[in-house]
């Protein structure tokens, strides 16, 4: 089928917001056909590597005290920032809009007064 014919059909079907491209080093299909067999035989084959690689690593990592000392800090020092942050979020009140399904918070503090300015401030800068 010729350009102009394929656009004009494709132009009826799609209409005025009709967009195209042409590639024409794109593959056929025969050659799409074969790419996905051997795709099919290179994934085992890096699934195999995959659990190879994994099983050294883990069998290394478990060999190596200092890694094991510090992957048990890391995890502490983690709890312990995790805890700190959500204080640093939490407030007495918030304040926003309920959508149905959705609550957007617009402000939040320790009390109602402190809300009602951040909202009066917001909106006289907006």
């Amino acid at each position: 089928m010729e350009r102009a014919v394929a656009i004009k059909k494709l132009g009826k079907i799609l209409g005025k917001s009709l967009g195209y491209r042409v590639d024409p080093k794109a593959p056929d299909q025969d050659e799409r056909d074969e790419a996905r067999e051997k795709l099919r035989e290179e994934t085992a084959k890096l699934e195999v590597l995959r659990g190879e690689k994994e099983a050294r690593l883990k069998a290394i990592l478990q060999a190596d005290e200092e890694y094991q000392r510090l992957k048990e800090e890391f995890a502490e020092a983690q709890k312990t920032c995790e805890g700190l942050r959500s204080i640093t979020y939490h407030y007495r009140f918030t304040a926003g809009v309920s959508n149905g399904m959705f609550f957007s918070v617009k402000a939040q503090g320790d009390s109602w007064e402190e809300i009602i300015a951040k909202l009066t401030k917001e909106k006289t800068n907006a």
